[in-house]
């Protein structure tokens, strides 16, 4: 019954060729829904037979909002796992600001997003390594964490339904574990690329974490 109300469900997935977001495609149509998905190139897209009738591709740029016009429009949601190696340029926060824009004129409500645990906001509860683990990374990547928290500001500051979820290590594998999640804990300090996207999914049709930051792990 589930996957027949998901059917009537177009999500837009942004980085859906990256490490997490292949996961959040191939579990986003399991599970049924529709999924149109932004790539830079589609010529190097391969999809199997069986995914083409409900998987559709928008070339693009996500920094551009044509791109990002054409990729939303009649969707529900957007999974966003838009990603930049660490000495790059960060351009989350202007991504998402630029989402946030067009999810507004398209009507489209819910937004679902990745963070790292450098993410350090008012009302955590880090046990003393995951505050470790925090502020090293916010010493060694500082821009980047700059550009983490602005993305948190931009995301606030917004009339959607949105959720940030914050990632520990991600391994590789379609894992299968328990995930626990809590806004305020560290819940691990790992977890594998397929449960991440299967919390990711899970989030389209759930209020639970609504306008916060979890943090996940298994």
């Amino acid at each position: 019954m589930e996957d027949l109300m998901n059917q009537s469900k177009l999500i837009a997935v942004i980085g859906g060729t990256g490490s997490v977001g292949r996961y959040v495609v191939s579990c986003a149509l399991q599970q049924g829904y529709r999924v149109r998905m932004l790539v830079r190139n589609v010529r190097s897209m391969q999809l199997p037979p069986e995914m083409a009738e409900r998987l559709s591709v928008v070339q693009g740029d996500a920094t551009r909002h044509d791109s990002l016009r054409e990729l939303l429009a009649g969707c529900s949601a957007v999974i966003n796992t838009f990603g930049r190696p660490p000495e790059e340029e960060p351009l989350y926060s202007a991504v998402t600001g630029r989402v946030l824009e067009e999810m507004e004129r398209a009507g489209v409500p819910r937004y679902i997003g990745v963070t790292g645990l450098s993410l350090k906001l008012q009302g955590d509860r880090k046990s003393l390594g995951g505050r470790v683990v925090s502020r090293m990374l916010r010493s060694l990547h500082p821009q980047f964490a700059s550009d983490r928290l602005q993305e948190w500001n931009v995301l606030r500051g917004s009339s959607a339904e949105w959720t940030l979820v914050r990632l520990p290590v991600v391994k590789e594998g379609q894992g299968g574990c328990a995930i626990k999640a809590d806004a305020e804990r560290m819940t691990g300090n790992r977890i594998y690329n397929g449960d991440v996207a299967r919390f990711l999914v899970e989030q389209v049709g759930s209020s639970e974490f609504a306008r916060r930051c979890p943090f996940i792990g298994s």
